[in-house]
This record gives C-alpha cells, sequence and structure tokens, in this order.
C-alpha cells in the first residue's frame, strides 16, 4: 500500500458518523437540504467542471471539485439566501508565483502552488478596499497594481474552503480535511437532480467533503 490519501468512497462511511454529520449540517440557518453523495455523482461533477474549464472564456481551475473527489466522504448541501457568508472568496483571479520568486503581497496557497491574488469574488466582510481597484459587475474586484507584468499568464482558480462548523466539532464527528467547494452552475445541475433538490434559482448548492479519523470507521461499526 502507498501513502497516498484514500480516495473519496462515501457510500462506504460509518452509518452513525455520517448520520451525526447530517444532523449538525441540516440543523444550521440557511440550510434547506442535506443528502450524501456517493463516488459516481462526485465524478459526474468533476467531469462537467472539466467541461466548464475548457469551455470557460478565461482560463480557470476549479482545485476545489478536485479535492473534494480525495475525500472519503461527501454532502450536498442546498442553501437559502439565509445561509451565512463564506469565510473567504469562493473564486480567485490569480498568477503563479515562481518557484523561489519573492511573493510581496495578497498571495493564495493551493495544492502546494503560491498564487498571486489579482482579483476576487466580493464579500461584503473584506469591503472597503484600502487599494486601486476596478469592479466587474457588482461581484467581483480587481487589483490593477498587483499584476507582475503584462507577460505574466493569469486565470480563475476555485480553491477549497473551510467549513467552520464542522472544523470546529471535527474531533467530536471523528472527521478530518474538511473542506467545501461551490460548484458551477451545470454542476449545480447534477448535484440537485442526484439529491432531489428543487431547480428553485432562489437556492444554491455547496460540496462538503471530508475524511474519517482515524478509528472512527471502527469505533462507529461498533
Amino acid at each position: 500500500m502507498s501513502g497516498a490519501e484514500p480516495r473519496a468512497t462515501p457510500d462506504a462511511a460509518p452509518e452513525s458518523g455520517l448520520a451525526a454529520v447530517e444532523r449538525l449540517l441540516a440543523g444550521l440557518p440557511g440550510i434547506v437540504g442535506v443528502k450524501a453523495v456517493g463516488r459516481g455523482v462526485l465524478e459526474r461533477v468533476a467531469a462537467e467542471e472539466g467541461r466548464y474549464e475548457k469551455s470557460a472564456f478565461l482560463p480557470l481551475k476549479n482545485e476545489g471539485v478536485r479535492q473534494v473527489l480525495e475525500r472519503q466522504a461527501a454532502v450536498a448541501l442546498l442553501k437559502d439566501r439565509n445561509f451565512r457568508e463564506p469565510p473567504a472568496p469562493t473564486v480567485y483571479l490569480v498568477e503563479r508565483i515562481r518557484e523561489g520568486a519573492p511573493a510581496g503581497g495578497a498571495v493564495l496557497e493551493a495544492d502546494g502552488a503560491r498564487y498571486r491574488i489579482l482579483g476576487e469574488e466580493v464579500l461584503a466582510a473584506r469591503r472597503p478596499y484600502a487599494e486601486k481597484t476596478l469592479f466587474l459587475a457588482d461581484s467581483f474586484v480587481l487589483f490593477p497594481d498587483r499584476r507582475a507584468s503584462p507577460g505574466t499568464p493569469s486565470f480563475f482558480l476555485v480553491p477549497p474552503l473551510d467549513f467552520a462548523e464542522l472544523t470546529e466539532r471535527q474531533d467530536e464527528l471523528g472527521i478530518r480535511r474538511v473542506i467545501s467547494i461551490s460548484p458551477s452552475s451545470q454542476s449545480d445541475v447534477i448535484l440537485r437532480e442526484a439529491c432531489g433538490y428543487p431547480a428553485d434559482p432562489g437556492f444554491a448548492t455547496l460540496l462538503v467533503g471530508f475524511d474519517w479519523a482515524a478509528g472512527a470507521a471502527g469505533a462507529a461499526g461498533g
């Protein structure tokens, strides 16, 4: 056996442990649907995100989806407008920082790489901005003075985010490596159909992935 992290196998998750996670999630303000999703659904979402990346007008990389696929369990949430704001932007415009190059300024780390943040989703908690900005509609802001050079390739990056309500109770729940991601509109449709969620545009989906802590499976299985 190699030392690599196990790949997602939600269908084999400890039933009692998964039920505890689902109960906690279902009780959060703004969450109107909670359903565990199996590997087949996650692979369909990952494939759809891959197609979306290739068809996007500007280069796009959904790192979060790839990392959810590597977790042992995943839950699809349906949220309404009463759910809290995300802890950080769900999408960034970035340029990769070469290994050994000085970073400086706002830096994002994802999957072992460092990126200079050139723009980000607008969140109320991060405003007002203390530097020069350019707004794309009301939902995305650019920081033009951060660009290293016009010749440096830039692209949109969707990183995994923390899900504090689970992370803060991960020892109690017997879980670890908690992440959440916001899927694209195409993947949102896949999740709604798989989970029986309504197509109401007033709702949105989230994917939450996690691993079971060592010994959790045995404890949950009795």
